[in-house]
């Protein structure tokens, strides 16, 4: 419900600006008229339109400035675009009848911290309050607009190049939307070959390639380009914690701890941070221990079953012990321990001498693993220059309470969140540069592959075998109609599961 109040929000806004809109038109009208025509601005139902042709003289000068490069990159754009578009199609197409399967849990929670990591990091549905963070709109923003004004400057590039004039350049939102524009004539635009005009058509799904390209490899090289303010790969670094995480507390971690490892696994950057949290679950930790500090410490009493199958040796009372079980290695002597005792958890972690649940074998000591369900684990979370934090739980209460980064500053003057914003706004522009590629290069009305199937049309190899022009119309409108069909059945899909989502879940 939080999106669909900010989108509340938003149209109050919208309304307020109609109605002043409106009412200097109506008492200030010349002046107002005057300032509208010199800044460029108009006031619209649900959308901002900005309109200037200052930078025509500037896209003028950089198309004249690398002719030949930039003849052989739109050239290369075409071609690359025209192979993009029928891959496009069929994944929309696949894409819209796609439903998934909802599969329940396994018995052994695995599925259930799988599904926890994977929504913590991996986007589906670009719905921003439903899975992704309404805090991090503004990213979502930024992306689309960076895109769409390098989308229309390869448009108003490659149209200079081949001679057609330009308008105008704008950029208007649409409720919450940004879209930049490039005013074409499009008479010239249209009397010019097919080849040429293809090159105007496809420069702006071409750019966006480019753009997502070079974002991402600007992406997987942010740690190495920020290695001299941050450490990076070495640890993370805790920037956030609920106040509902059950990690808060005199024993917890607190914003700024710098982890290093999870039980045996060590923690390097965000992928090791999600992977330790589902070793700790797949693989339930055994520690090493020495008989002297069994006997010292075992508080246990009569045996019983609990519900769950699991043997219990412990007091009802004692919440901070758990029955451990003696894992009997055939190589060792015969030692004087029983099979099952009480222990506490902190003391056996503290006390240990290693791990031993990949093998229970010890260089000292004997292993013991912890009898408990497969829905929780124990958890050591080594932390840099501060105690161990010890946790029993779910590995999924780390993920949906906890915020890390991967970048940990060398010095208090920067913080993790800058080199974290860079590489989270590099990840949406990089992915909507490629969602917005797919979706303009598909055949449907309003964008890029509209007007791309009907200059295709127009070649001479289909003019050969098709010479009557209205019987080429006919086609590009047939090809356009069940492109828009598939991308509207899509984004019904899309807002059906958004509203879904955001009232029923």
């Amino acid at each position: 419900m939080d999106f669909l109040l900010l989108l509340g929000v938003v149209v109050v806004i919208y309304g307020v600006l109609l109605f002043f809109d409106n009412f200097f038109k109506s008492c200030m009208r010349y002046p107002y008229e005057a300032f509208l025509k010199g800044t460029g601005l108009s006031v619209k139902f649900l959308r901002l339109q900005w309109h200037t042709t200052a930078l025509n003289r500037s896209i003028v000068k950089w198309s004249t400035a690398y002719p030949k490069l930039l003849d052989l990159n739109f050239s290369l754009g075409v071609y690359l675009s025209v192979l993009l578009m029928p891959v496009a199609s069929l994944l929309i197409i696949v894409s819209a009848f796609h439903t998934k399967s909802s599969g329940k849990a396994s018995s052994d929670g695995a599925a259930g911290v799988s599904k926890a990591v994977a929504e913590s990091v991996s986007l589906d549905l670009l719905i921003p309050g439903v899975n992704l963070p309404l805090n991090e709109i503004g990213y979502y923003i930024a992306a689309l607009g960076i895109n769409s004004v390098v989308h229309e400057l390869g448009h108003g590039l490659a149209a200079v190049l081949e001679d057609v004039p330009i308008k105008g350049f704008g950029f208007h939102v649409m409720l919450i939307i940004p879209m930049a524009y490039t005013q074409l004539d499009s008479d010239q635009l249209n009397a010019l070959k097919t080849w040429k005009r293809l090159k105007v058509l496809c420069a702006g799904i071409w750019h966006n390639l480019l753009l997502g390209a070079f974002t991402y490899l600007l992406f997987v090289t942010t740690p190495v380009m920020l290695s001299a303010i941050y450490r990076v790969n070495e640890s993370v670094m805790v920037t956030h914690i609920k106040n509902n995480s059950p990690l808060l507390g005199a024993r917890g971690l607190e914003e700024g701890d710098i982890i290093t490892a999870i039980n045996s696994c060590e923690v390097r950057n965000e992928a090791s941070w999600y992977d330790c949290l589902l070793e700790s679950l797949h693989s339930q930790p055994s520690y090493c221990i020495s008989p002297d500090f069994v006997h010292l410490n075992d508080e246990s009493v009569p045996i019983s079953h609990k519900n769950d199958g699991l043997i219990e040796c412990c007091s009802v009372d004692n919440t901070a012990s758990n029955c451990f079980e003696y894992m009997v290695d055939v190589n060792e002597e015969d030692v004087a321990l029983p099979q099952h005792m009480c222990l506490n958890i902190r003391k056996v972690v503290e006390n240990s001498f290693g791990y031993c649940h990949q093998k229970p074998i010890c260089s000292e000591g004997h292993c013991f693993k912890p009898m408990i369900n497969n829905f929780t684990t124990i958890l050591q979370i080594r932390r840099d220059r501060k105690p161990d934090v010890i946790y029993i739980g779910h590995p999924a209460d780390l993920t949906r309470t906890i915020r890390i980064s991967q970048f940990v500053p060398k010095t208090s003057i920067f913080r993790p969140g800058f080199a974290d914003d860079i590489q989270l706004l590099l990840k949406y522009v990089t992915v909507f540069a490629l969602g917005l590629s797919v979706i303009n290069v598909i055949p449907c009305f309003g964008f890029d592959g509209q007007h791309i199937v009907s200059a295709l049309l127009t070649n001479g190899l289909v003019v050969s075998r098709v010479p009557q022009k209205s019987k080429r119309d006919v086609i590009a409108l047939c090809i356009n109609i069940v492109g828009t069909l598939f991308v509207f059945i899509l984004l019904t899909k899309v807002f059906w599961q958004m509203l879904f989502k955001a009232l029923w879940q």
